[in-house]
């Protein structure tokens, strides 16, 4: 599901539920809530890092699946301990993880647009 971004949101690209992605963060695998071109909301998370924190994804892949090894440098937005959440904004982003996510994004939009129309 594409989740439209509010008009008091400040995200630039909408956040995507399904499907899910798996990221690798320093020698742990999380599982995303919502991702975006632009960051990702991961559960799981038990770590110290604090808003501000900077970090590498070095994986990313599919709920499922094989995971893909990637360039990422991003900075934490908020970290929740209690909620174990990790939301995460992606600062730069190598050639291989831009093209896993766009076309994700595309098959994503491709399903949706061959879903039956109700209404």
């Amino acid at each position: 599901m594409v989740e439209p971004a509010s008009n008091s949101d400040k995200r630039v690209y909408e956040r995507v539920k399904d499907p899910a992605i798996r990221l690798q963060i320093g020698s742990k695998i999380y599982s995303s809530i919502n991702w975006s071109l632009g960051g990702v909301l991961i559960d799981g998370y038990e770590g110290g890092l604090s808003t501000g924190s900077l970090l590498s994804i070095t994986e990313i892949g599919l709920s499922r699946g094989v995971m893909s090894p990637v360039k990422i440098s991003a900075r934490v937005i908020r970290a929740s301990a209690e909620a174990n959440l990790l939301a995460i904004q992606m600062l730069e982003i190598d050639q291989s993880a831009y093209a896993i996510l766009q076309k994700l994004l595309t098959t994503k939009m491709q399903v949706m647009r061959a879903r039956p129309q109700h209404g």
